[in-house]
């Protein structure tokens, strides 16, 4: 009878101590999507500042922190950090045992995007984007093909730029070639411009 009492104290006790660990601590998770095409993004270093510690996303955005509650933890700032994109800061509450689940957008460093594209194209300043590397590369057929279709080539070299946010830009320069042209200016581009082998 001792023995099965001794065994029932132990599980009891084994249960409490679990039971305590899962109170003091607080899954943090969520997905990381890019404003631009709103698709999840791999890769985002997400890190949390109390702790110098962090996560970073899968291929489908996913993040998860298990973070340990201290004395006196009620808030955390959470930053996320990826490539070609602007950092962001995000504060929440630390409720004991209270999991959270967050949905963190990101803007591209600079703004390109549909919108943008659309806002270029309203003023008559059209461009086609290029992802290049240090030394920007200029056919000679460049300058004709701007001059017929009244657009320029800008390529970013070794800057940090999203490619979907180069994609969804000239995607949408391409819709307004094809309206205000026809197809007939695919046949002339340089075959390097972002999105046009997707099309």
């Amino acid at each position: 009878m001792t023995k099965i009492l001794n065994i029932l104290f132990f599980f009891i006790t084994l249960s409490s101590i679990a039971q305590s660990e899962k109170e003091n601590t607080v899954e943090i998770s969520g997905i990381v999507y890019s404003s631009v095409n709103n698709k999840p993004l791999s890769d985002v270093i997400v890190s949390f500042d109390s702790r110098s510690r962090g996560a970073s996303t899968s291929e489908n955005g996913e993040f998860k922190y298990v973070y340990n509650l201290r004395p006196g933890d009620s808030i955390e700032r959470i930053e996320t950090i990826a490539m070609g994109y602007k950092p962001l800061d995000t504060i929440i509450n630390i409720i004991s045992g209270k999991n959270i689940n967050l949905n963190i957008i990101l803007k591209p460093n600079l703004g390109i995007d549909r919108q943008q594209a659309l806002d270029h194209i309203k003023v008559g300043k059209i461009n086609l984007l290029l992802s290049g590397g240090i030394a920007p590369i200029v056919y000679q057929s460049d300058e004709k093909f701007s001059k017929k279709y009244n657009l320029n080539f800008v390529e970013f070299g070794c800057e940090a730029v999203p490619e979907e946010s180069l994609y969804e830009y000239n995607k949408t320069v391409f819709e307004y070639l094809d309206k205000k042209y026809g197809k007939n200016w695919r046949k002339e581009i340089r075959k390097d411009v972002v999105g046009l082998k997707n099309k």
